[in-house]
């Protein structure tokens, strides 16, 4: 008989976005969420990230995306996303909106992300037409298989 694989879960990291993030913008460098192994319980190898908020009008096109900016060994930041530096490691959040939505309030969600040993996480706003309102949740799950 085999053993079940279950989640070895950490604590929920949450950042509470202080500003807007305006549409084709990165989240502002004071709203980034950092994830240090050596911070965690345990060294998680993946994390589930959500994100919610209500956008003022309904979106019906573009998609919300996680950047990961992994640091070097020392901690130092790996660099800001900008239209000049793009991120290479880029998770697209679920749901996508279409032409004919009229959803505003949303919790998007991208799971089994790959952690770093130290790494900056930022949110792209990519061709939604709309703005990422302020005081928005950013959270995040990190987990490894278990038995």
């Amino acid at each position: 008989m085999s053993t079940p694989i279950v989640r070895d879960s950490g604590s929920v990291i949450t950042v509470t976005g202080a500003n807007a993030i305006a549409n084709n913008a990165y989240s502002n460098s004071a709203d980034v969420m950092r994830i240090q192994l050596s911070s965690l319980a345990a060294n998680y190898l993946l994390a589930d990230f959500r994100l919610s908020f209500t956008y003022g009008t309904a979106p019906v096109a573009g998609s919300i995306q996680l950047i990961k900016m992994p640091r070097d060994f020392s901690g130092n930041q790996g660099g800001t996303p900008a239209a000049t530096l793009l991120g290479a490691q880029i998770f697209t959040f679920g749901p996508l909106p279409q032409a004919s939505n009229t959803v505003k309030a949303f919790i998007f969600s991208v799971d089994s992300v790959p952690l770093d040993f130290d790494a900056d996480y930022w949110i792209f706003n990519n061709a939604t037409g709309q703005s990422i309102v302020s005081g928005y949740t950013f959270a995040a799950m990190p987990w490894s298989p278990g038995t």
